[in-house]
């Protein structure tokens, strides 16, 4: 799938769009993004409980729509920066794309997966760090509101997150709850060095919250493709399980 090149600026600027294909209203009022940030981590268990939180591992499947099953995956955090996506898909290998710090780690068997209906699992796993963080102050140049409208069918708030490196992403919360219900990331693909890089905008959205130790996590993240939803569903978090550092090498 290829962009225009105006496409991949409206990403990148964050002039996202509702479903409907409505722009992104102008904010109105005195919120922050750094009010809205603090609103989630009150509505996700609290700022405490996200810094008290050392290990987390957390396990489910993966399925194509609502009947085709996929595969198994495992996300394993130890804080503060390591993390690592296990991802086992059936009649295919093993993938594993995570961080030991600020170092990414990618590796996979034969034939193992690292991109799934047009999505990377680098976006997967960004998507569950972004779950998990607290501390905002290091690793971007620039977060800020942008506008608000509708994410999932319901009125959000959305914050533009500048990594110092990477891609820019978007990131819509709530405006009842303060819980994050969308994020948007650009998605880059190309077959070969010899290939034109493909750029687009992959939508991921968060649902059915529920307390999980001392936070809350959502146990569904679904990611719409033109052959139905790609979701990982979420089976079973143990906080506070052991993890061995030799996961992240």
């Amino acid at each position: 799938m290829r962009v225009t090149a105006l496409f991949y600026i409206l990403i990148i600027a964050g002039i996202n769009c509702s479903p409907r294909g409505q722009q992104a209203e102008v904010p109105k009022g005195r919120i922050s993004a750094s009010e809205i940030l603090r609103k989630n981590l009150m509505a996700t268990g609290g700022l405490e409980a996200h810094k008290a939180l050392e290990n987390l591992v957390a396990t489910g499947d993966f399925h194509l729509g609502s009947t085709h099953r996929m595969g198994d995956y495992k996300f394993s955090y130890k804080a503060p920066s390591n993390d690592m996506l296990q991802i086992d898909m059936i009649s295919h290998g093993t993938t594993w794309i995570g961080h030991r710090g600020e170092q990414p780690i990618k590796r996979t068997t034969v034939n193992g997966a690292r991109m799934i209906n047009g999505v990377s699992m680098e976006i997967v796993e960004r998507d569950w760090r972004t779950l998990l963080e607290w501390d905002f102050c290091c690793d971007y140049s620039r977060i800020e509101l942008i506008g608000m409208g509708d994410a999932d069918k319901r009125p959000a708030y959305a914050l533009r997150f500048t990594p110092k490196h990477g891609d820019p992403f978007v990131c819509f919360y709530d405006r009842e709850t303060f819980l994050l219900v969308r994020t948007d990331q650009v998605q880059r693909f190309r077959m070969n060095e010899k290939e034109r890089e493909a750029v687009y905008k992959i939508e991921t959205y968060f649902r059915d919250y529920r307390i999980q130790g001392a936070i809350k996590l959502p146990r569904v993240i679904a990611i719409p493709r033109t052959q139905g939803e790609l979701v990982f569903e979420l089976s079973k978090v143990k906080p506070g399980e052991v993890i061995s550092d030799s996961i992240f090498q």
